[in-house]
């Protein structure tokens, strides 16, 4: 087998292909709060024993740069519109909770509602003020983002039934945090157990100080439209996120961790797969998620303590029965108007299920050394604070 390329090392590689892919553009931003992950992910990449196939090196090589591209168009857009860092976000509903409890699909749901506004897919991988709608097919970073998406789901067919994405839906905060190289994101998509180490020792305040500005940027032309934001790890970060956004107005999902966590793991499975092969370890997934994810949650409930107005639970079993009903609690909850024509767009998105539309995610939680005592075991005091079963 013919040795992969070392990634250790490749730092001003990576810079240059990125600024020759923006043009020469060449300030990546704050050296400080970006370089030390990314320097620890590329040495995790060579030295944790990788499974990276010739096609996967190529596939993680590429998405670095585009993160780092990302950062590019950040700088450059803030340059270009001074004017959005003098507006302040204010009140932004924000949607948390434990992966594959109906995040993705109140959060779509949702954004049927013009009065809000949210990180289109697109934007959050190339950010600029947010262009016209009937710009969006012919802009160049438009194309290339679903040009990507398209070669990412050839390479995984799978994943449509488990987690489309499309590049003018909204999108997780992730794909922003993700610009500081202190995310869940690396870890969860690659086999870099020692990057795993350093980022939860560090704190992800810079990449949450990033995500501002960076929604600062994307609603410059729509400065009075409310946020819609959805991230599962913000579960992680409630601290983060409320010193981030004072005001927010945060529904957090529920849903059993007997379902949802296996779930979780096979989506994973499924993505490290692309870069990874027929090596990935199933058990080693589950493992990791099922720390992760439980030590979060029961982070998250000590943090909601301390502004508890701010938060509405929301499990996905009502949402799955009863769509609209869950949609106008939250309304009423957060004191927000649902005008008629939100109502109906949302009715129809409903009867439309684009959720379903893909096929059925089918997984098994032994295949990734789960059990369900394991897994009563470790989220068992979440699932009695909620109820879960």
């Amino acid at each position: 087998m013919t040795a992969l390329p070392p990634f250790e090392g490749t730092e001003t590689d990576l810079h240059q292909a990125a600024s020759t892919a923006t043009g020469g553009l060449s300030d990546f931003g704050e050296a400080d709060s970006y370089m030390p992950g990314l320097r620890q992910l590329l040495r995790a990449l060579d030295n944790d024993d990788s499974r990276l196939t010739a096609q996967g090196h190529d596939f993680v090589r590429n998405s670095l740069i585009g993160v780092l591209i990302a950062r590019l168009l950040v700088e450059q857009g803030l340059k270009d519109n001074p004017h959005c860092l003098q507006r302040p976000i204010t009140r932004p509903l924000v949607i948390m909770g434990l992966p594959r409890t109906g995040t993705t699909a109140l959060h779509k749901l949702l954004s049927m509602d013009p009065q809000f506004q949210g990180v289109e897919r697109w934007l959050a991988a190339f950010p600029m003020p947010r262009p016209e709608r009937g710009s969006w097919q012919s802009n160049p970073w438009y194309q290339a983002c679903q040009q990507g998406l398209e070669s990412y789901f050839a390479l995984a067919p799978e994943m449509r039934a488990a987690h489309d994405m499309r590049p003018d839906d909204v999108d997780e905060c992730l794909e922003i945090l993700k610009q500081n190289f202190c995310s869940n994101h690396y870890g969860s998509t690659s086999r870099v157990p020692s990057y795993d180490r350093w980022w939860l020792q560090h704190s992800e305040a810079a990449s949450y100080r990033q995500l501002y500005r960076v929604l600062q940027l994307i609603g410059a032309n729509h400065p009075h439209h409310t946020w819609l934001l959805k991230n599962p790890g913000h579960v992680a970060n409630v601290d983060l996120l409320l010193k981030t956004f004072p005001d927010a107005c945060v529904i957090q999902t529920h849903r059993s961790p007997v379902k949802a966590l296996p779930s979780l793991c096979s989506v994973l499975r499924q993505a490290r797969g692309v870069v990874e092969g027929d090596a990935v370890d199933a058990h080693e997934i589950g493992a990791r998620e099922l720390t992760n994810w439980s030590e979060a949650l029961d982070r998250a409930d000590r943090m909601r303590g301390q502004s508890p107005d701010q938060f509405l639970d929301i499990f996905q079993k009502d949402l799955h029965a009863a769509p609209m009903d869950v949609v106008r609690r939250i309304y009423d909850h957060f004191n927000l108007t649902l005008s008629p024509e939100a109502e109906q767009a949302m009715v129809r998105r409903i009867a439309q299920n684009p959720e379903g539309s893909h096929g059925e995610h089918r997984y098994r939680l032994e295949e990734f050394g789960l059990s369900e005592a394991l897994i009563r075991e470790k989220f068992g005091a979440y699932m009695q604070r909620h109820h879960l079963g």
